[in-house]
């Protein structure tokens, strides 16, 4: 079963449980199954044996062929799930797709259907071309940032661009055999490495900074010499840059992630190792995370900033201090507040219609020395001014930075 039907698989398994008004610890002493294991059946994360369908099924009382409803005749990709439409609604465009077992909407004010098209030809055109899937997946959320600005961000990654990825019929046939979800994971890392290089390099060069999607052997040119065993160059996602006497000089290093539970603690012991080195570690996120329902909510993982106890993943960066800075570009995610004893800063950054700002406008958070709001472009610049500070003998040699706003 792939990870589409599985968790059309779980969603069977709960919707019949909770019809007949069972819990899992029910379901789980008529089957003789762990409970955690029908827990993780219902979220889409075991594959289960044939043994333990059928024990299932007797328990549910069903047949075990209901377990299987919304799959296609060979078992694998549920009938309509990885297919994305659009439909002109009352201010704006409501995206229709399937969310393990709902039908479900995400509605784009002021979207139009032939913007949609616009966005769903983009990305066709290129999968049929020479072109990459990553310069494929790239280049279709960039036009969908510069045609609906004022859409949050994540929202128009995760509800439009991966459905419109995982949707069969926006492929070539020559990927009629690939596994779209799994192409996906792979492909949408790299999309989203290529998206932030892309965008920030002619700025961060005006400041005398390059940002790139390192070679193997620049990784370890720059990297391998920190002589430290957590900082390994092959974990390095993106490489910030400068030129020092005719030589190329590390800043630090940016781990890019689509969302917070992506191998972020995997990340963990490089980033401490640089910052212990005195380099800059930034963590750049989307912070997508939404759950399934008729009309799913991509809240992101943060959690709330005011409450006196925060979440675990908001403690990382905020108290422990794990990376240099967190920028998520999630609306839904809450900058940090300015309270005494913090370790890190969140910063709430938004999308604008300037290709040159595309990330450069930020939303709230935390504030510089000279009160302006900073975006991670402003971020990487001023630390290379900080950079250079450090290994100068006078003020004089600080250098400058330029306000991308």
């Amino acid at each position: 079963m792939g990870d589409s039907g599985k968790r059309i698989f779980g969603g069977n398994v709960r919707r019949f449980r909770e019809a007949l008004g069972m819990t899992q610890e029910d379901v789980s002493e008529a089957s003789g199954l762990d409970r955690s294991y029908i827990g993780g059946i219902e979220r889409g994360e075991r594959n289960p044996a044939l043994t333990a369908i059928l024990q299932l099924a007797l328990s549910l009382r069903v047949s075990p062929g209901r377990l299987f409803e919304g799959f296609t005749n060979y078992g694998e990709n549920p009938l309509n799930s990885d297919r994305i439409t659009g439909e002109p609604v009352d201010g704006g465009l409501a995206v229709r797709f399937r969310y393990d077992q709902y039908d479900a909407e995400y509605f784009l004010p002021k979207g139009t259907i032939g913007e949609f098209t616009e966005v769903l030809n983009v990305l066709k055109g290129a999968l049929d071309s020479d072109r990459t899937k990553t310069d494929a997946v790239a280049d279709t959320f960039r036009r969908a940032v510069q045609l609906w600005p004022d859409a949050n961000p994540s929202d128009l990654w995760t509800f439009i661009v991966n459905r419109a990825y995982c949707d069969r019929s926006n492929h070539p046939e020559s990927n009629a055999r690939l596994n779209l979800e799994q192409s996906w994971k792979r492909t949408s890392g790299w999309a989203l490495e290529r998206v932030l290089v892309g965008h920030y390099r002619e700025f961060l060069l005006q400041n005398g900074v390059t940002i790139k999607a390192s070679t193997k052997a620049e990784r370890a040119t720059l990297l391998g010499p920190l002589d430290d065993p957590r900082i390994v160059p092959d974990k390095a996602d993106i490489l910030i840059t400068y030129d020092s006497a005719e030589s190329e000089r590390l800043l630090g290093v940016v781990h890019v992630k689509a969302s917070i539970a992506e191998r972020r603690t995997d990340d963990v012991p490089m980033s401490q190792g640089l910052i212990e080195q005195g380099y800059t570690s930034v963590f750049w996120t989307l912070d997508v995370k939404s759950f399934p329902s008729e009309y799913p909510e991509n809240l992101g993982e943060f959690g709330d900033a005011e409450v006196v106890k925060i979440n675990d993943k908001r403690r990382d960066f905020e108290e422990h201090g794990h990376f240099s800075a967190c920028f998520s570009y999630n609306r839904n995610t809450e900058p940090t507040l300015q309270r005494k004893g913090f370790g890190r800063s969140h910063f709430g950054v938004r999308f604008y219609k300037s290709r040159r700002q595309l990330f450069a406008i930020p939303r709230g958070g935390f504030a510089t020395a000279a009160g302006r709001l900073v975006s991670i472009g402003c971020w990487i610049a001023v630390s290379r001014a900080v950079s250079d500070k450090r290994r100068c003998d006078s003020a004089a040699c600080s250098g400058s930075i330029s306000n991308p706003t």
